[in-house]
């Protein structure tokens, strides 16, 4: 009973004074607020990636029971929100977790590298075993059945599986070049994409009694498609693509043609990023990031929900991420907050706590995040995100300039806790979405080809020299931060810009680009889109990676430099960060090294990532203090 009146505390979280609701008007004064600790920012959330059950009665969610991850079951038609957590087979890790219905949850279980999926029924306390592995491509929302794509990954078949039983039968066999199937509301597998010659192919059939057959192949000039979904008693869905103006918009498609039809939404400055249907397939909005995930309601019905939320929980950003008949589960922040799940009642329109998932900030001081407009040296306009210390005032602050890892990637108005630990020590910080990020059109992306080092390391400049002309920061106290492709641009920036920058962290940093490509290679599932790879990092073939690679260029390496790795990384390795650290040892100059063993690309373990920011404040305090 201790153990479930913890779990209880951990899953409800705890109201942010930020989070006082209107339908709790005696909701106390909040504290005079203390800055955070590292380990405050960096611990894991109590309550993450929840999903609300088809009737509405229930929120499962990945939870912490006494530091180990596992998952909760919330009862939400208590006041108290009853959570219990569901025990998982020894020795074995959650690796993804979806409803079935409204008492059936399909668990993916990890053990080794091998996944496979058990089905707990929550209200027998059963569970069935799943001895088909696969990608789910389906899942009755009745709780009959799933479809798993699975077999050969390079030409997979599709199989049903009961979930009473866990049996299942292989429906659709593997076809030549089709590595994704398309299944429709009703689990119907309609269609599978094939790529041949470089181009997409469609495998195509209206209905279950019948028999694919292979659509015209897509010309060259055809836009690539980045998501599709068929609606069930028609020929025609949805896809998100590129369009003419270089951003993904939302599209008619036909399946039985294999091509793109009429333009449904296009947001005017960032890509979609998909797209949400009913339960029976109908398009009801388009998912689009401008500085915080949201969807443009194309349903008139959800718009008026989105109203009605909005006004339950004002001055807000409110996403509805389910709906079931009784309640919407929905994603709520404000500036200056981490942000809580809450869960709006349609009856009543009133939107109650399910929990503060970063129950460690609460009463803590975080610092507000705004987007930013600037102009690069060549005329390109840049956006980013300014994040100022509180209570520091707006002038002469000193600086991190932190762009951010892909490079192919993108910086969000999202929680940080590398950010807020910068600002609430008495930085202000700038993350630069550069030109190659991703996100705000093919054009802007492909600006960035051929441009590490070179232009996408101006424009980081250029939002510096930005902040210094406004009066903003004070140039002479800047500093450079970053992970992964950030973690080069600090790097390059300690021998590029030594002048600009007083120093300079990476953490999981490329110094040596050639090796890293040569790493990357064997990744790639043929030499052409390696080649297309590697142009799109080197640019003319002929230009000298060694130019433009702290490793070889580290004896111009004159300001102070902090270079952390973790040693099991499997996207930029060790060596990367090692050698370099070697080089310099060679070379005389002065730098810290800290390797995080057994530690990945991303810092994992909390307490490695709260020694991590404590070492950086340390270096910072040093070469710049606040």
């Amino acid at each position: 009973m201790k153990q479930l009146l913890i779990v209880a505390a951990l899953a409800l979280g705890i109201l942010h004074p930020a989070m006082a609701r209107a339908s709790d008007p005696a909701a106390p004064p909040a504290a005079t607020p203390t800055l955070p600790s590292a380990a405050d920012l960096v611990a894991p959330p109590v309550l993450g990636e929840p999903q609300l059950s088809p009737d509405g009665t229930r929120v499962a969610a990945l939870g912490q029971v006494r530091g180990v991850p596992t998952l909760i079951l919330v009862d939400v038609r208590y006041a108290d929100h009853r959570s219990v957590p569901v025990p998982l087979p020894a020795g074995q890790s959650l690796d993804s977790f979806n409803w079935a219905g409204d008492r059936l949850l399909v668990l993916g279980l990890r053990s080794a590298d091998r996944t496979r999926y058990l089905v707990r029924d929550i209200a027998a306390g059963t569970d069935v075993a799943i001895r088909r592995d696969g990608r789910i491509i389906h899942i009755d929302r009745a709780g009959r059945f799933m479809l798993l794509s699975g077999g050969d990954p390079e030409s997979p078949g599709v199989f049903r599986v009961d979930l009473s039983t866990g049996a299942s039968d292989r429906i659709v066999a593997p076809q030549k070049g089709v590595r994704t199937w398309y299944a429709d509301g009703d689990g119907v597998v309609r269609a599978g994409l094939a790529w041949a010659g470089g181009r997409p192919a469609m495998l195509y059939r209206a209905g279950e009694d019948q028999r694919f057959t292979r659509t015209p192949q897509s010309t060259s000039d055809t836009p690539e498609i980045e998501q599709m979904v068929p609606v069930r008693g028609t020929a025609q869905g949805y896809a998100i693509a590129g369009s003419a103006k270089g951003r993904i918009g939302l599209y008619q498609y036909d399946f039985g043609a294999n091509r793109l039809g009429a333009l449904i939404y296009e947001h005017a400055r960032v890509d979609l990023d998909g797209f949400e249907t009913d339960r029976s397939g109908r398009l009801v909005g388009a998912i689009f990031t401008e500085d915080r995930e949201q969807v443009r309601w194309l349903d008139p019905a959800m718009r008026a929900l989105q109203r009605r939320v909005d006004a339950a929980l004002p001055g807000r950003a409110n996403r509805i991420l389910a709906s079931s008949d009784p309640r919407l589960l929905v994603w709520s922040i404000a500036d200056g907050e981490a942000g809580g799940w809450f869960l709006f009642d349609r009856a009543s329109g009133q939107a109650t706590l399910l929990s503060n998932p970063r129950a460690a900030l609460d009463g803590k001081r975080l610092a507000t995040v705004r987007p930013v407009r600037f102009v690069a040296r060549d005329g390109l306009h840049l956006g980013g995100y300014l994040t100022l210390p509180p209570g520091r005032g707006d002038k002469g602050l000193p600086l991190v300039v932190m762009p951010h890892g892909g490079p192919f990637a993108r910086d969000t108005a999202d929680y940080d806790s590398w950010v807020q630990f910068l600002a609430t020590r008495g930085y202000a910080v700038l993350q630069p979405n550069f030109r190659g990020s991703t996100g705000f059109g093919r054009d802007f992306e492909t600006l960035g080809d051929g441009q590490w080092g070179r232009a996408m390391q101006d424009d980081i400049d250029d939002g510096v020299a930005w902040l210094a002309r406004a009066g903003t920061i004070d140039p002479k106290r800047v500093c450079i931060m970053g992970a992964s492709f950030g973690g080069y641009a600090a790097m390059w920036a300690a021998i590029r810009n030594p002048d600009q920058y007083r120093c300079a962290i990476s953490y999981a940093g490329v110094s040596d680009i050639a090796a890293q490509l040569a790493f990357d290679k064997p990744t790639f599932d043929s030499g052409r889109s390696f080649r297309g790879w590697q142009r799109r990092i080197q640019g003319d073939g002929a230009f000298p990676l060694d130019s433009i690679s702290p490793l070889k260029q580290a004896a111009r390496i004159r300001i102070p430099l902090l270079i952390s790795h973790g040693t099991a990384d499997e996207t930029v390795p060790f060596d990367q960060s090692l050698r370099l650290h070697r080089a310099l040892e060679k070379l005389g100059q002065p730098h810290e090294f800290v390797p995080y063993r057994g530690e990945y690309h991303s810092i994992r373990v909390p307490a490695n990532e709260a020694d991590f920011l404590t070492r950086v404040g340390a270096f910072l305090a040093r070469h710049n203090p606040a």
